[in-house]
């Protein structure tokens, strides 16, 4: 018997990719929520943080609810620690769904039967790592931003592609929306991948390239990307 668990942390997003899931009809048997996070040796923000939660506050909720009654929700401080994994093998996983967690250790990776789904809010074969978006926006390739739905090996973004699909910008496309549309196309692919997995019908393929690892941007370069890509998309409407 199949048994999905969720390895994420308690957002906005998601808590709507969890209540989109569960509007599905797609049974998840637990979610495991981390609590600590890895932290830079340097500033990263706030930099549009508020305007950030107030869009998604606004767009993400219309069509689902905001709260976690319907799930069944543990929390552990670092998913790779032995409490962690006590709490997330009694939910007996086959299958696992990651959004938003530190680097898994092989021990937690082995502890799904039938792998790991990772959400990489960014284009794996360009952009591995973290901020995969802001990076895309430095180099100005603006080609290369949206979502990509992998499963986990043992490296960072390097696993099998299940389904990928990029943002489609326009005039009134801004920094602070990028999570919410990015959030919106993981949450679509992910119910599809789930359906796949729960009729035997899940497909992936190798990525034909290796993208380059970033790790976590500072602030100083966020404030440049976010005005850049606010004229970037600006100029589309010309």
């Amino acid at each position: 018997m199949s048994s999905i668990v969720v390895l994420s942390t308690d957002t906005a997003h998601h808590r709507y990719f969890l209540n989109r899931i569960a509007d599905a009809g797609i049974a998840v048997s637990g979610c495991v929520f981390e609590t600590t996070s890895v932290q830079p040796p340097f500033e990263i923000g706030p930099v549009y943080d508020d305007d950030e939660a107030a869009y998604e506050a606004k767009h993400f909720f219309s069509d689902t609810r905001d709260d976690l009654e319907r799930l069944d929700i543990q929390s552990v401080p670092n998913f790779n620690e032995p409490d962690a994994h006590d709490k997330i093998t009694a939910f007996r996983p086959t299958l696992g769904v990651v959004f938003g967690a530190r680097r898994l250790t092989p021990e937690t990776i082995s502890l799904f039967p039938d792998g790991l789904i990772n959400v990489h809010r960014g284009i794996a074969q360009a952009y591995r790592g973290l901020d995969s978006d802001l990076w895309a926006i430095y180099h100005r390739d603006y080609d290369n931003l949206g979502t990509t739905i992998h499963l986990i090996d043992e490296r960072l973004d390097t696993g099998a592609i299940i389904a990928q699909q990029r943002m489609k910008l326009t005039a009134d496309t801004r920094c602070h929306q990028i999570r919410f549309h990015t959030t919106m196309l993981a949450t679509n692919m992910v119910i599809k991948a789930l359906q796949d997995y729960l009729t035997g019908k899940l497909t992936t393929y190798e990525q034909e390239a290796e993208g380059r690892y970033y790790s976590f941007m500072p602030k100083v370069l966020k404030q440049i990307v976010a005005q850049r890509f606010d004229r970037h998309c600006e100029g589309l409407g010309a």
